[in-house]
């Protein structure tokens, strides 16, 4: 079954971190190191679908934390002035216990997230 997702992102790279983007492209061995974060920021993904809240982490490997936003209760977003600045921020999503279910550094929008996991619960 296809779902309809509402939000669908890889973290920034960019917007997540200006300086140290520029650090890394003027050194040599920071191209090395782009295309490592690069890959590493593929490697992860965050969506939300109308009924669902799914994770994913891993090239190779796959690692999936799904969960169904009626159990979401807690949606927390932390923003340096740096992130705000740039739209991104860090996500976690808490559903029983004292402990983030899914936590995301770096994501596009993590308002958005919290709109559409208010909006569904």
């Amino acid at each position: 079954m296809t779902e309809n997702w509402l939000y669908d992102a890889h973290p920034a790279m960019f917007r997540s971190n200006p300086l140290l983007f520029i650090l890394l492209l003027v050194s040599v061995i920071g191209i090395v190191g782009l295309g490592i974060w690069w890959i590493k920021s593929k490697g992860e993904r965050l969506a939300v679908s109308e009924s669902e809240i799914l994770m994913e982490r891993g090239i190779l490997s796959k690692q999936r934390t799904q969960l169904a936003l009626s159990s979401v209760r807690t949606v927390r977003i932390t923003q340096s002035v740096f992130q705000r600045m740039m739209g991104v921020g860090n996500i976690e999503i808490f559903s029983a216990g004292d402990y983030a279910e899914i936590a995301i550094r770096g994501m596009p929008d993590p308002n958005l997230v919290r709109e559409l996991a208010a909006r569904r619960t």
